[in-house]
């Protein structure tokens, strides 16, 4: 396979540059993410691993 070119670098930095922060190092959410306070989630999530059980 072959080198990619200066300019080919060049053009993938600045598409990364224009991303947000969480897409760029792969985590997007498609969900657009929540604004929830998480202590509410977790409580909830043990919740259901004890109802679970």
């Amino acid at each position: 396979m072959s080198e990619p070119t200066d300019d080919l670098r060049e053009r993938a930095r600045e598409h990364v540059r224009q991303m947000p922060a969480e897409t760029a190092l792969g985590n997007a959410d498609p969900a657009g993410g929540s604004t929830d306070d998480p202590k509410i989630m977790d409580e909830a999530a043990r919740e259901e691993g004890e109802q679970r059980s």
